[in-house]
């Protein structure tokens, strides 16, 4: 008895994509043709889709299912290891299933995690805010992320109010308003970092290497008008005189050592 590629695919239970593939990776041996040209399958065939359907089927890679065809031997030491891989996947899953019940239930967009909530309990849910959040949070532990916003939550009265001024500061503020607020704020950060400087989670840049702190400068500062960028600039040029912290755009490191903190300042 012989079928053709289509009759093969379909008593395998497979896709005639999957018959040419498995050709292709030489998974399944090239049938004889008939003088027509047209492939004749034979029991032995079918017999070895239905393994490689199976092996497949079970979670397995094509170059293991290929390995396990030659020896069962090989096929039991896979099962063991594809047993290890399940364990980390369902893991995995059940941590996600609890993010997104946690996320329904608290009917917020899914592509914030429950790190970036808590950020925003104390950055806030202005856009630079949440964006703020999204990436700091990728580059944080959760651990961190919970020092940071405890930190936050203990921020003088000053700090929070000049943040609030600097965010309703106008496009054409003149020098006489940017002026104090800058005062306003290097005084206000200065007492926090004295504070809480310590407790805040470092912020992985390395010395020679600004790329996170740009990314971050950037996202503080993509919804800020002009004026509100120069209040910043100047804000970072009083702690670029520092001898103990180093502040641009609401990122501070100490000044003797490549340890970068964030800073609220957004």
């Amino acid at each position: 008895m012989a079928w053709s590629t289509r009759q093969l695919a379909d008593l395998a239970g497979v896709t005639l994509r999957s018959i040419r593939h498995w050709h292709d990776i030489g998974l399944l041996p090239e049938p004889e043709r008939l003088a027509n040209g047209y492939k004749q399958y034979t029991a032995r065939h079918l017999v070895l889709a239905l393994r490689i359907n199976r092996l497949a089927g079970l979670g397995f890679v094509l170059d293991d299912v290929a390995r396990m065809l030659d020896s069962e031997e090989h096929g039991q030491k896979s099962l063991r290891g594809l047993r290890m891989e399940l364990e980390t996947r369902i893991a995995d899953l059940e941590r996600i299933r609890s993010e997104v019940d946690e996320l329904i239930g608290l009917g917020v967009s899914p592509d914030l995690s429950p790190e970036a909530l808590l950020a925003m309990e104390a950055l806030g849910d202005d856009p630079a805010s949440r964006n703020v959040a999204l990436f700091l949070t990728r580059l944080i532990t959760k651990e961190d992320t919970l020092t940071f916003v405890r930190a936050l939550k203990d921020a003088p009265e000053d700090l929070l109010h000049v943040n609030t001024a600097i965010q309703e500061l106008p496009a054409d503020a003149s020098e006489h308003e940017i002026a104090p607020l800058v005062d306003r704020a290097v005084a206000a950060i200065r007492a926090f970092l004295a504070a809480h400087g310590n407790a805040l989670p470092n912020f992985p840049d390395s010395a020679g290497d600004r790329t996170n702190t740009d990314a971050l400068t950037a996202l503080i500062t993509e919804h800020m008008n002009p004026a509100q960028r120069h209040t910043m600039r100047l804000i970072g040029e009083h702690f670029d005189r520092s001898p103990e912290w180093d502040i641009t755009f609401g990122v501070a490191k100490r000044a003797e050592g490549p340890r970068p903190i964030t800073v609220p300042v957004t």
